[in-house]
């Protein structure tokens, strides 16, 4: 064991409170796992995990006082609401058999902190920290972040084994930290993939939309494809291998513009690219088969089918095609559509800025470029003799001849076009 001396190692108030509490009461308690990971690397932890030798009564007991969610007794989990954060306090445990691939059929608790940290998936996820104690290190997990590796926890194969995500969580964090799996590790990913068909749709999601948005995401689509192809059934390993080449091309025009992408916006972008080279109905089955919500299965789907239209700013004049596409997906979404054709390779740098500034002009403007903008509505035309479908249908007309400024979105002006058509 490797214990490291650490004094700057920064606790939020409310984790803080939760290891002196357990202190106190005669109890260890450490911060474990990815927080401590992220804290040695320099990153800022996205949470804090707590693992303690208290049983869960033992610690309901400690924190009788505060807000407590029993949200995994069985396995020794409770959870403290405290100063706005989540802190999850498990007990040491060992676990028992995997028999369905991913989760252990029980678990026994013990006053072994070694014991716990043996049942963890990779060396770098298996350090603990306290303020008494300061890093905790049984399994190199130090040596493993110096040399930039995943490693397994004991066999890669056992690790795998037992819940066959790891096998994905392996290549997330190599993407995400821009780590190597070492050697054991890559093996028993190829070896174990089979693993992936019994995991959830709804995990592979989460962990391929953390892999694609990962700096080394482009080294891990190339080194392995069949992986990538495995998750996605109908997605080619020159699929994966190009979608690499296209998130390359993608941050490098986006860093070297200095263009703002939202985490949102890229995801939809690197699904979209991922999909490229499939059909809409193809893509359609495989975002689908993710399970991501109704806004993240239409922000990839859109994308790519106005992305891969011909038509896609070759409208005359150009500020119309803009339009169009800020009407069809909203403001940002020029942008988005001129970064994918642009990764793509379809669509020449100095046309992206083109369409890119033309649409953050447009909105800074507040130029009317959808229906809720205009100044006139269907009740207005109802009084001229509009009804059902034609009252959408004449919107619509105004709406484009606006668009190519045709007509301005003023209120008398509108009445007057719509006027004309009602006479037509």
């Amino acid at each position: 064991m490797k214990e490291t001396a650490m004094k700057n190692f920064y606790i939020p108030a409310p984790v803080l409170f939760a290891l002196d509490r357990l202190h106190a009461a005669g109890y260890h308690a450490y911060v474990v796992g990815g927080c401590v990971r992220d804290f040695l690397m320099g990153r800022v932890p996205g949470d804090y995990d707590v693992t303690t030798s208290a049983k869960p009564e033992q610690t309901l007991a400690v924190f009788a006082d505060c807000r407590v969610v029993e949200t995994g007794l069985q396995h020794g989990t409770v959870t403290l609401v405290r100063g706005g954060m989540n802190i999850e306090i498990t007990t040491y445990r060992v676990d028992g058999v995997y028999l369905d691939g991913r989760h252990p059929e029980n678990v026994t608790f013990t006053d072994d902190l070694a014991e716990d940290l043996c049942r963890r998936d990779f060396t770098v996820n298996a350090m603990a920290y306290s303020p008494d104690s300061g890093v905790i290190d049984y399994h190199e997990g130090l040596r493993d972040m110096e040399n930039r590796v995943i490693s397994c926890v004991g066999s890669a194969e056992k690790r795998f084994s037992e819940d066959g995500l790891r096998i994905l969580r392996a290549l997330r964090f190599s993407a995400v930290l821009d780590f190597t799996p070492d050697g054991e590790c890559a093996a028993g990913v190829r070896k174990l993939a089979p693993l992936l068909d019994k995991i959830s749709r709804e995990r592979i999601y989460v962990e391929l939309t953390k892999l694609l948005g990962g700096p080394a995401a482009p080294r891990i689509l190339r080194g392995y494809p069949d992986i990538i192809a495995r998750i996605l059934p109908g997605l080619s390993e020159i699929s994966a291998e190009k979608t690499a080449e296209r998130i390359e091309r993608l941050r490098t025009f986006v860093k070297a513009h200095g263009i703002a992408l939202p985490k949102k916006d890229a995801d939809a972008l690197h699904y979209a690219l991922l999909f490229a080279d499939t059909d809409a109905k193809l893509c359609r089955r495989l975002m689908q088969s993710l399970k991501p919500s109704r806004e993240e299965l239409n922000a990839a789907e859109t994308v790519q089918k106005f992305g891969n239209s011909p038509d896609a700013f070759t409208e005359e004049p150009f500020v119309y095609a803009v339009k169009l596409l800020m009407k069809a997906g909203g403001d940002d979404f020029p942008k988005k559509t001129a970064l994918y054709r642009y990764a793509l390779g379809t669509l020449a740098e100095e046309t992206a800025l083109a369409a890119i500034g033309t649409a953050d002009d447009l909105a800074s403007r507040g130029v009317c470029v959808r229906l809720a903008q205009m100044n006139i509505g269907g009740s207005d035309l109802m009084p001229m003799g509009f009804a059902g479908p034609k009252i959408g249908a004449a919107l619509n007309t105004l709406l484009d001849r606006v668009l190519r400024e045709e007509l301005e979105n003023d209120r008398e002006v509108l009445l007057c076009a719509a006027k004309d058509l009602a006479e037509r």
